[in-house]
């Protein structure tokens, strides 16, 4: 998959010189930045929280494996768990984050340059999906540990959240045993995210490099561009 995300950041410089002479659009994760850089970012970004999500997991697992057995979790635990669950707080704003900015930079695409058929529009509709998919996933999870998933909504409100479960003993056995599920879960689901930002990326660059060389006629069929394998598994 790196070889393969290589491949993308490649093929989206390249187009920087090409597109020059195209109007830069803003799409939201860097202000004023044209196409290619939003693709570029995004696969940074998104290779970036993966790795996250899999040095996370380990982390919570650690700290997770001393303390579940506990009829109480120490004092001196409670600081490093409390951290762990920060962090994935974080990682999981960020992560919906991004899919948010990758839905607005196809939108933006598809604005710019017209929709030709549904390759894109499929790449979008995976972004939503897998954004709700996440936010059902992790409310399934709170639930089963007494958590009410409305406390959790924003990235502000859940550390509220956590602190207030934090006042007492089965408040923080409950937010530490869904904090190591939902960390274990992350892993997959930014993998899913990881794949899904590679090939409709890719997707994209194939169809904007077509547009870079046909300047005029931006109808005609670019068909046989967006139909370059993207990927298995991808959408």
């Amino acid at each position: 998959m790196t070889m393969n995300m290589n491949k993308t950041r490649i093929a989206a410089v390249t187009l920087l010189a090409a597109l020059a002479s195209a109007p830069a659009h803003a799409t939201g994760m860097i202000a004023g930045a044209t196409f290619p850089e939003q693709i570029v970012q995004e696969l940074t970004l998104v290779e970036q929280y993966a790795t996250q999500a899999q040095q996370l997991q380990a982390q919570f697992q650690q700290v997770f494996n001393q303390a579940v057995n506990m009829q109480n979790i120490p004092a001196q635990l409670w600081p490093n768990i409390s951290s762990q669950l920060s962090s994935l707080v974080s990682l999981v704003g960020n992560a919906k984050g991004l899919s948010y900015a990758a839905a607005n930079t196809v939108s933006a695409v598809q604005s710019q340059f017209g929709a030709p058929n549904t390759v894109l529009s499929n790449y979008n509709a995976s972004l939503q999906a897998w954004t709700s998919n996440l936010d059902s996933q992790i409310a399934d999870v709170l639930k089963q540990y007494g958590l009410n998933a409305s406390n959790f909504q924003t990235t502000q409100s859940a550390l509220a959240a956590i602190q207030a479960q934090s006042q007492s003993a089965d408040g923080r056995k409950a937010v530490m045993q869904a904090g190591n599920q939902i960390a274990g879960m992350m892993v997959n689901q930014m993998q899913g995210l990881q794949s899904d930002i590679q090939a409709g990326n890719q997707a994209m660059l194939n169809y904007m490099a077509m547009q870079a060389h046909t300047q005029v006629n931006q109808s005609n069929s670019v068909t046989p561009i967006l139909t370059a394998p993207t990927g298995p598994g991808a959408f």
